[in-house]
């Protein structure tokens, strides 16, 4: 082989994001905008939910809390299945089941356990989606920029969550919650007819397959000049070990990676465990605290506003600095902050606001560049299923969340006292994420 051969990762690193390669970013971005939409409207619509079919707050927390233990099996079985049969196809199929589910969220009539298996078999989608999502951002994107398209498609997540409260206070009071859930299905639908004929599959799922190697030539090249790259006339000589055995989870337990992936996956589970406390909850808290349901949604959307910022601002750090230093301060400053609210017990609303808006940007925007840096430490033919296992496992704290949260109400919890109860797992994130090199 030519000593001057160039391999397939390399010309992806060499030159500018093109356009082609800026409108993955961008489907993947508004892939995930689905994601946040769907897990957020279960919660502006809970006080109607309550309120209509007589649910206490310990039920509730399991209907909140389905999507997410969908949202762990999707991530965890589903999203890695791309590796095995392509990241493309299994995002389709994860954007179309989520859809459905949506509509027929929609069409339910009272029953608890119909809702709570619809939200789940959304989550399942949902989950493959945000872990194959963050999968393309990073295989597609060059080197310098690879944080920053990772942190802004992760973005598209509290962008979806953010745009609920305005729609849904639209919607609620003149059709219904359900009218929510059926309008965000269609154009879920729609955005996943738009990721059909737009993204490609994975450069180096295709190289990693065992098709002939001029099949992988030809279908590597047709996305190589496509985002506006060289095409190749030879694919690079690889050793045996790396091309068998690449989906076992084993591999995230090998040697060299066993500590850290232990890590990602309790980082993970913090992170998830303290903001699916906020995402579920702050609507709910601020009605049980005696401020209007309108007063609770718009301190939810800007949770998430604020995730929107956190989120854009560590981006642009991970192209200048190491990522886990100002993922620690992001997160030791949210559990400080939440502290604060605990200690200080603001009720002035713009107060409470602010507050929360602070928070939002710094648990989100920390834990968005964790899946920057997943995507650093594991390797293409392990990536998904690393991505898809530190989601899955790590959703384990977003089930647990709500639950926990649920459970503490109903034995009297205050608002505050919830904010200092989930400041402790972003405490102990901050302090894991200073131990990785990254």
């Amino acid at each position: 082989m030519s000593q001057e051969f160039i391999s397939i990762r390399d010309r992806i690193d060499q030159g500018p994001v093109s356009f082609a390669q800026f409108v993955i970013i961008s489907i993947g971005f508004i892939l995930n905008c689905v994601d946040g939409f769907d897990v957020v409207a279960i919660s502006v619509a809970a006080p109607s939910i309550t309120s209509e079919w007589g649910i206490d707050s310990v039920q509730m927390g399991y209907v909140l809390s389905a999507a997410l233990g969908g949202m762990m099996v999707g991530a965890l079985f589903l999203a890695p299945l791309g590796d095995v049969y392509g990241r493309r196809k299994i995002v389709i199929t994860a954007v179309f089941i989520t859809g459905v589910s949506m509509i027929a969220t929609g069409f339910l009539d009272r029953s608890l356990y119909a809702l709570i298996g619809l939200r789940a078999i959304s989550g399942i989608g949902i989950g493959a989606i945000f872990a194959s999502a963050a999968t393309f951002g990073s295989e597609f994107t060059p080197e310098k920029y690879k944080n920053l398209a990772v942190t802004m498609i992760i973005s598209g997540y509290p962008f979806g969550a953010m745009i609920v409260g305005p729609i849904a206070a639209l919607v609620i009071p003149a059709q219904g919650w359900e009218m929510l859930f059926i309008y965000g299905g269609l154009a879920t639908l729609a955005i996943c007819a738009l990721a059909y004929f737009l993204l490609p599959e994975s450069v180096q799922f295709i190289e990693d397959s065992d098709a002939a190697d001029s099949e992988k030539i030809e279908a590597i090249n047709d996305v190589l000049v496509r985002i506006n790259r060289e095409p190749i006339s030879e694919l690079q000589a690889k050793n045996s070990s790396e091309t068998t055995d690449t989906v076992r989870v084993g591999k995230l337990l090998s040697s060299n990676l066993m500590i850290t992936t232990l890590k990602l996956w309790t980082i993970f589970f913090m992170g998830f465990l303290t903001i699916y406390f906020l995402m579920s909850w702050i609507p709910l808290m601020f009605v049980n605290s005696g401020y209007t349901m309108t007063e609770g949604i718009f301190a939810l959307t800007l949770n998430n506003l604020g995730a929107v910022a956190g989120t854009f601002i560590i981006g642009l750090l991970g192209t200048k600095y190491r990522l886990s230093v100002p993922i620690g301060v992001y997160f030791s400053g949210t559990a400080l902050f939440m502290l604060y609210v605990m200690l200080a017990e603001p009720t002035d609303l713009v107060t409470l606001y602010i507050l929360i808006f602070i928070i939002g940007t710094f648990i989100n925007g920390g834990f968005s560049a964790m899946y920057a840096v997943a995507a650093r430490v594991y390797h293409s033919a392990i990536r998904s299923t690393g991505i898809g296992w530190c989601a899955g496992l790590g959703r384990t704290g977003a089930i647990l969340s709500p639950i926990i949260a649920g459970y503490l109400i109903a034995l009297n919890f205050g608002m505050y006292a919830l904010f200092a109860v989930f400041a402790v797992p972003a405490m102990i994130a901050a302090i894991l994420i200073l131990t990785i090199k990254v």
